[in-house]
This record gives C-alpha cells, sequence and structure tokens, in this order.
C-alpha cells in the first residue's frame, strides 16, 4: 500500500461520525434470537477503495470488538474474496453505479431505507462505525423512484380480435384456436393473444408449440395485462379458464365477448363439468359486456340449461372446430395393408380410453397376423386399466409434432372412450377425416360427423373392418367422404364468412394506422432469479444461462447466496446479496424468519412478473416470501441426481406455481427421489451457460491463454474444496502431469473456494488461474480432469473433452459418481474415486493422454445429440411473465 492510500486510510479510521443504529423498534426479526448475550458492531465500508478493504478488516479486528461482539461489515463492492479470507461476516449493498444503471428497475431510496432497516433488526447492532460514505449519505444519494413500467406504452392497442386462453392446453382447444389465429392473419384481421393460467392444468405445461410458433412468427400479437386495448371483439376459449375472477385488472375493453365453450357443462352421467352463472359472471367482471356463448358442437349445445344465466346468450349456430386441409395431406390412394393397420391418437388420459378391457380388446384386436395397432398417447396408464397389453399394440409417446404423417400411415382410425367422458367435439376425429382414414366411431358421434364416418358397437368393430378390406372400392368411397366432409364444413377458409356473418367483421383496417397500433414494445418485466449457495457456482450460472436468453422486455435481477454474486454484476446484472445461515452462523429458524422479510422486501419493490428460484434446498423463508404475494408466478428449477437426504425437499414443490428439472445426460443412472416425481414437473435438456459452438476456436483459445506450441494442455478442475478435500487428489494429479515433459497444467480455482492459503505453482508447466466461464477456452485443451458437476460434466461431455472425472462424493453433493459411472461405461469418459482409485493415478493419467483413446472419447461426446435446455426455460419464462391468472379464487384469498 503506497504512504498516500495509508494516509487516506488513517483519515477514514479516526473520523468523528461514527453513527448510532437509533431507537428504531427492531420488532422480532433478529438472525440471533436464539442467542444470548451476543452483541454486534456493523462496520460501514461504502465507497471504500477496494484497496483499503484489507487494512480496515484488520484494523477493526484487532481494536474493536469485546468479548461478546460480533463484527458485520457493510459492502457495496460484490467481490467478497477479502471479507471472506478474513472469514467475517458481510452484508451487501448495491452500489450507486449499479443503482444509476438499473434506476428503473425499482424506487431505490425507498428500498435501501427499508433494507437498512431490516439490517439493523436483523443485526440489532449496539454501534455503527462509518468508513467512506455514511449510511445516511449513502440513502440520501439512491435514485428517488423508479419510472413507472407503462410509461410510454398509453397508446390503446387496436385489434379486430383478442384471443384470451390458456395456452398450455395439450389437445384440440390449442390446435383449434392456432387454426382460427393463422386464418386471421391470412386475410389481414389483426389478433392479440391474451394467455390465462387456469385451474384446469396443475401440470407445469409449457405454451402449445403451434401458438408459440404464430407470436414468434408475428402471425398475432402477444398481449400484456397492462396493455391498453381495443378490440372488436373479445374470444374467450373454454370456459374453465373463468372459473375464477381475474387476479388483477387489465386494460381491455370491448363490446363484443364470445365464450367459446370447448366442453359440455355436464358429463354423460350427469356430472356438472362447470358453473355456467359463475363463469358468466366472471366474464362480465372482467370485461364489462354481454356474453355470447358459442358451442363447439350439438353436444355442448344440447348440454346447456334452458334458461342461460342473466347477462349471456347463445349464438345461433355452433363455433365449429376449423382445419387447415394443407396441413394434413390426404392419405395414399390404394387397399388397406396385411395386415390392417389400425390406430388413434389422443392426449395421455384414462378417460379418453373404453371403461372395460373386454371393449378395447374388441376394438383394437389382439391378432397380430390380421391387424398391427398403432397408438399415438399411450403411456403406463393403459397397462393400469386392461393388465398386459396385447403384442400388436404398438404404443407411442404423446406428440404435437408428425401427427399428419402418423395418421397417413395408418388404413382405420377407431376411437372410442370412457363411458362417462363427454366428447365435445372430437378434434383428432377431425383430424383423421381430413387424411381420408376410414373411421369406425361409437354410435353418439353420428350427430357430429354424419356420413363422414361408420359407427359401430365395440363388438362390431371387426365386423365393419374387415367389410372394408373386403371391397376396396367401398374403402375408397368412404375416405373420399370423410374428406369431403371435411372441406364442406371445417375448412379454415370458413372462418372469414363467420366473422362477417356473425360480427361484420370483413376487411382489415387501415394498413398504416394499424401497423402504427401494432409496433408498440411491450412493457419491460423484471424476473427474480433467486438462488442458494451452494459449494460453486452452478445455480447461479445455470440462472445466467437463462437471464441472457431471455427476450427483450423482460429483465433480469438476481437475488443470490452465493458467493460468487460478482459473474452477474461484472455482465452488468442487478444483483442483491443475501446471506446463508452457514455464513452468518445462526440458526436456521431465526435466519428463515430474517430471509422471508429479506425476500419480500425486495419482492414487494422490484414488483418481479416471475420468480425462478435455483436450487436444491427449499429454505422455509423463501416459501414464507411467496405464500405473501400468491399472483407472483414462481418456479422452481432443481436439477436431478439427489441423494436421498435431500428427500425432504420434495414436498417442498407445493409453494411453487412449476417446477422444472434440467435433463441429465446420465439420468439412467438416476433413481434418487425426483425420479419418483418426474410427472410433476417440465422435463428440459440440459442446460449450458455457454453452447460448445460459442467456444473459441483453438488458435484463439491457445493465444489468449498463451500456450506455447507443441505443448499438450490439460485442464485439473477440482471444485471449490468447501466439503470435500481434493488436495490429495490434485498433489497427485499434477506429479502424474508433469512428469510428462511435453504436459502444461492449467490449474482451473474456483472464485469461491475454501482454501485462501497462499498456493505457488509447483513447476514452469504447472499454471493457477482463474478463468469464468472456463468452458470458452476448452477448445484449447487436450484433456481434463475435473469434479463431474452438473455444469462442469455437461459442458465436457457436450464439447468433447476426453476427461478423467473425479467425483465429489460429500453427501451434501448430488450424485457426481453417477455421472462419471455412465460416462465411463459410455466410452465417454475415465472415471478415478479419491478414496479407492488415488495409488494408481499414473495409470489413468496414462489412459487420459492416449492419443486413440482421448480420439474415441472426443468422437463418441461429438455423436450425443443435444438442444440447450436454457433456451426451453427462458421461453417458459417469457409465456408466464404475461399472463392473467385465473387458477386461485381471489374472492378467497385473506
Amino acid at each position: 500500500m503506497s504512504a498516500i492510500q495509508m494516509r487516506k486510510l488513517k483519515e477514514l479510521f479516526l473520523r468523528k461520525d461514527k453513527q448510532d443504529p437509533g431507537d428504531e423498534d427492531p420488532g422480532n426479526i433478529y438472525v440471533y434470537k436464539s442467542e444470548e448475550e451476543l452483541s454486534t458492531i456493523i462496520v460501514t465500508t461504502l465507497g471504500v477503495n477496494h484497496d483499503f478493504l484489507e487494512e480496515i478488516i484488520v484494523t477493526t479486528k484487532r481494536k474493536l470488538p469485546g468479548k461478546s461482539d460480533r463484527l458485520i461489515y457493510l459492502t457495496d463492492n460484490s467481490d467478497f474474496t477479502i471479507f471472506r479470507r478474513h472469514r467475517v461476516i458481510f452484508e451487501y449493498l448495491p452500489p450507486l453505479v449499479e443503482q444509476r444503471l438499473h434506476a428503473a428497475d425499482m424506487p431505490w431510496q425507498a428500498y435501501l431505507r427499508e433494507r437498512w432497516g431490516l439490517l439493523l433488526a436483523k443485526w440489532r447492532p449496539r454501534r455503527v462505525l462509518a468508513y467512506g460514505t455514511t449510511i445516511d449519505s449513502f440513502l440520501a444519494a439512491a435514485p428517488t423512484a423508479s419510472r413507472p413500467q407503462g410509461t410510454g406504452h398509453a397508446q390503446i392497442m387496436r385489434l379486430d380480435i383478442l384471443f384470451v386462453a390458456d395456452v398450455r392446453f395439450e389437445g384440440g382447444t390449442s390446435t383449434a384456436l392456432a387454426v382460427e389465429i393463422r386464418a386471421a392473419a391470412r386475410t389481414g384481421v389483426k389478433t392479440g393473444l391474451l394467455a390465462v393460467k387456469g385451474p384446469l392444468l396443475r401440470h407445469p405445461y409449457p405454451m402449445h408449440p403451434d401458438l408459440r410458433a404464430l407470436l414468434d412468427g408475428g402471425a398475432t400479437e402477444r398481449i400484456d395485462p397492462d396493455t391498453k386495448v381495443d378490440a372488436d371483439l373479445v374470444l374467450v376459449h373454454h370456459p374453465a379458464i373463468m372459473s375464477n375472477r381475474f387476479t388483477r385488472r387489465t386494460g381491455i375493453r370491448t363490446e363484443r365477448l364470445v365464450m367459446v365453450l370447448h366442453h359440455p357443462m355436464v358429463d354423460r352421467r350427469g356430472k356438472l363439468q362447470y358453473d355456467l352463472a359463475r363463469i358468466v359472471s366472471n366474464c362480465h367482471w372482467a370485461f364489462g359486456v354481454k356474453v355470447w356463448l358459442a358451442p363447439v358442437s350439438t353436444v355442448v349445445r344440447d348440454a346447456l340449461p334452458r334458461h342461460l344465466p342473466a347477462g349471456a346468450e347463445l349464438l345461433p349456430e355452433n363455433w365449429t372446430n376449423l382445419i387447415d386441409l394443407d396441413d394434413w395431406p390426404r392419405r395414399p390412394d390404394g387397399p388397406p395393408h396385411n395386415p390392417a393397420v389400425i390406430g388413434r391418437h389422443a392426449r395421455p388420459d384414462k378417460l379418453k380410453w373404453p371403461s372395460r378391457a373386454a371393449d378395447a380388446l374388441r376394438i383394437y384386436p389382439a391378432d397380430a397376423a390380421r391387424y398391427s395397432i398403432r397408438i399415438l398417447g399411450g403411456g403406463p396408464f393403459l397397462s393400469e386399466l386392461y393388465g398386459p397389453l396385447p403384442a400388436n399394440w404398438e404404443i407411442l409417446p404423446f406428440a404435437w409434432a408428425g401427427i399428419p404423417g402418423f395418421l397417413q400411415g395408418l388404413d382405420f382410425y377407431v376411437y372410442y372412450h370412457n363411458d362417462s367422458w363427454s366428447e365435445a367435439f372430437g378434434r383428432t376425429i377431425l383430424e383423421a377425416l381430413a387424411v381420408g382414414l376410414v373411421t369406425i366411431l361409437p354410435e353418439h358421434f353420428q350427430p357430429l360427423f354424419g356420413d363422414a364416418a361408420v359407427y359401430a358397437a365395440p363388438r362390431d368393430v371387426e365386423r365393419v373392418i374387415g367389410k372394408f378390406i373386403a371391397d376396396a372400392e367401398a374403402y375408397a368411397r368412404q375416405s373420399a367422404l370423410a374428406r369431403e366432409f371435411v372441406a364442406r364444413h371445417h375448412s379454415v377458409e370458413l372462418f372469414p364468412q363467420r366473422l362477417e356473418r356473425l360480427f361484420n367483421i370483413s376487411k382489415p383496417r387501415d394498413a398504416a394506422a394499424v401497423r402504427a397500433s401494432m409496433i408498440q414494445p411491450l412493457p419491460i418485466r423484471q424476473v427474480l432469479f433467486a438462488s442458494s449457495n451452494g459449494i460453486g457456482m452452478g445455480h447461479l450460472a445455470q440462472q445466467m444461462a437463462v437471464a441472457q436468453r431471455l427476450p427483450r422486455g423482460l429483465k433480469p435481477v438476481f437475488a443470490t447466496m452465493s458467493y460468487a454474486m460478482k459473474i452477474a454484476t461484472d455482465e452488468g446484472y442487478h444483483a442483491h446479496f443475501l446471506t446463508h445461515h452457514r455464513g452468518i452462523d445462526a440458526a436456521p429458524e431465526d435466519w428463515n424468519d430474517v430471509l422471508a422479510e429479506e425476500l419480500f422486501d425486495l419482492i414487494s419493490h422490484l414488483r418481479p412478473a416471475v420468480f425462478a428460484y435455483d436450487a436444491t434446498a427449499v429454505f422455509d423463508g423463501v416459501v414464507a416470501a411467496l405464500a405473501m404475494d400468491p399472483n407472483l408466478f414462481s418456479i422452481w428449477v432443481r436439477r436431478p441426481m439427489w441423494r436421498e437426504s435431500h428427500r425432504l425437499f420434495l414436498e417442498m414443490a407445493d409453494a411453487f406455481d412449476a417446477v422444472i428439472e434440467p435433463g441429465e445426460l446420465a439420468g439412467e443412472f438416476d433413481h434418487g427421489p425426483t425420479s419418483e416425481v418426474r410427472d410433476k414437473a417440465l422435463l428440459v435438456p440440459p442446460v449450458l451457460l455457454l453452447e460448445p459452438s460459442q467456444r473459441l476456436d483453438r488458435a484463439a483459445a491457445r493465444n489468449f491463454l498463451e500456450i506455447p506450441d507443441g505443448m499438450t494442455v490439460v485442464a485439473l478442475q477440482l471444485g471449490s474444496g468447501s466439503n470435500f478435500d481434493m488436495r490429495g487428489v490434485r498433489n497427485g494429479v499434477l506429479k502424474a502431469l508433469l512428469d510428462r515433459p511435453d504436459t502444461l497444467v492449467l490449474d482451473i480455482r474456483s472464485p469461491i473456494r475454501a482454501d485462501f492459503e497462499s498456493d505457488e505453482p509447483v513447476g514452469r508447466r504447472h499454471r493457477i488461474v482463474e478463468l469464468f466461464p472456463s468452458f470458452r477456452y476448452s477448445r484449447a485443451f487436450d484433456a481434463a480432469v475435473v469434479a463431474p458437476g452438473y455444469n462442469t460434466f455437461h459442458e465436457n461431455i457436450l464439447g468433447a473433452v476426453p476427461t478423467l472425472f473425479v467425483p465429489n462424493e460429500s453427501d451434501e453433493m448430488d450424485l457426481q459418481l453417477n455421472r462419471a459411472r455412465w460416462a465411463e461405461l459410455g466410452g465417454l469418459g475415465l472415471l478415478m474415486r479419491r478414496d479407492h482409485d488415488l495409488p494408481h493415478v499414473d495409470r489413468f493419467i496414462e489412459q487420459l493422454l492416449d492419443p486413440s483413446e482421448r480420439e474415441g472419447m472426443a468422437a463418441r461426446c461429438d455423436a450425443i445429440p443435444w438442444t440447450n435446455g436454457a433456451d426451453v426455460i427462458a421461453n417458459y419464462i417469457e409465456d408466464h411473465a404475461r399472463i392473467v391468472r385465473t387458477d386461485w379464487d381471489i374472492t378467497k384469498d385473506s
């Protein structure tokens, strides 16, 4: 430290404006509630040059605390290394430059004043000592208020049609909606889509891909609930989404509202499916106009009461499903195959299948010599319904894509469902008819499809099929009837006529005016990414992978317990640090009470649209904070490969609106607790911060790292060492590598490693470096020795880096050993265990550096297909950041 710096430091220390914590009532939020006679001193270092921090910590530790005092440092420097090196407790406030950079995100001054008050309550200091900027001056300098999120968006968006729908529906509702949007776009009708999270779907389904493609392609506009919209017509698709009141007000005005009834009000056994009066009332509260009811079929119309609820009227015609025949090419001409191919497709649901096993076997015969049965949308539930399934039943998982090709491969489409189920229309049947399949149905479908289908009792299905197999001309006639019926009654070309006939919507508005009204950017919404500390950087890095893929208009903000928060602030992100109970030696119960207040305080000022939490452990404080804002859409991103000891956290899933599980290449080796509840999570491919193609090429990476020509480079990356001592492994590996004169070792250290002792290279070919993300430079590596944490494992496999995996087998960690075993058995990597294999380290290194071994590993890794799950999660967040919720009853919220 220079003489000038030392003089400034002394001036700082001798300042007389040492502050008193004041007389504020701290309430019951105290992080050491369970402790007796523990006092604290807060030392603020706001605005202090990084070079002074070391001396401040040393001096205050030596001069200030009494025997029962604990020092708490308050910093605005996101590099926590000095505080951690001295093993002192610290808190963080974002610096003024960050506040100004993100001034529009929140009312900073109000937040920071409350944050300071909370810190006083949390620590109850007997004294506050100021270095640098005093806390009063720091708070006074903060931006006073954020700009309103709606600034610049007061202009009214004028639409011909606003579609309102739960865009997550898998089946016919979403498909029918997509057809209408596409038809409107073709005719120049201007539309928007407001997404609703209704009460029917509890699984965290993503947006239907057809609807997302239409939004991405500009066929319709994504509508934010705060956007002011003037629509000639509002079309609400499916009554269930209005079972509850909107949980927020919208800016939508319209003169005409149509509720498309995609489901009967009562089923075939007379059981009520929805409360029509309640739905009409909720529509009126949301839009303020009369509700026109539009049944999709006579089945739905006939189930309506004779006297409709007040404020509702019935459209004079049914809102029948439409289909674009260009998307459904006709089945190739010719007679049925031998054996005949019988099939069906539907979302996997027991109600979509016959009630009795005997009927199912009559409809889909087990005689493999005569029939091949193909089922798209099957699953384990079929065995639960019917017992062992016939060998000639080919079960395919439900899929949105490829259905026309599936249908073209059939000869007969046969569809029967549960006795209690009322099929409102039968979108899948319409698709089969469009392809020209001979379609066999139960008799009650006759009013919907007329002579386009053939009707039979289950016992007669095989006889009907036999008749068409024997008579090729009859088969051809029936196939033609099916296609002609669809063209006549359900073609997408009929949609403009329907709009003109019922609502006089015929011509698009003035093109220039429409264009001006449609180019308004969406209001900015914050997404709050919260993560636990972990022992590495994986949770935070995974969140950054998602954050950098969010679209414009969604602003990522981080609240993390990770000491590596600086990697987020260095990328320009708005970030907050939350202490973990281990880092402050607090009882978990006391700490959770404080955490709940800290998170809620941040949420209430930031007003995020989505809360995305990435961790294995879900703390009670997180759950409590979320419970205080039920309208905030919350996501828990949890990785697989859990140990049994983590099972208790599974019950926390109910605190979130959605659970997302990033994929695991070694998934077949995962039999941990999360494997039992995957049916309740959205499964996405493995997540990487950087994709393999985004890395520097080999020459550029080696040039950056200053690698001499001709050297074999091995990356050594064994983690932070916080909970599993890898020093013996590091020493053994280093010796084995450096015994080879052409080998250079890049010893990549974690920025948050636990061991702060000075560590010198053991030779000229041993370099100790901090690289983040190290994967960016991995094309420079010839091989690697790493701990197979989630991120590093998937980076090295998908980046085709020949790797020796040394798992961290701490009980706190995920099952790294299972990942490494999967790689070893597949020839994708090597496995060495610390407590089993260290004496044989020379043999492992020799195998790793064998050119043919490395070439084989790299080739096998290169062949693995992969897409980045970060894109899927980013899309999911985008689709839930601008929703209206009706999935809970706001009238009952206390």
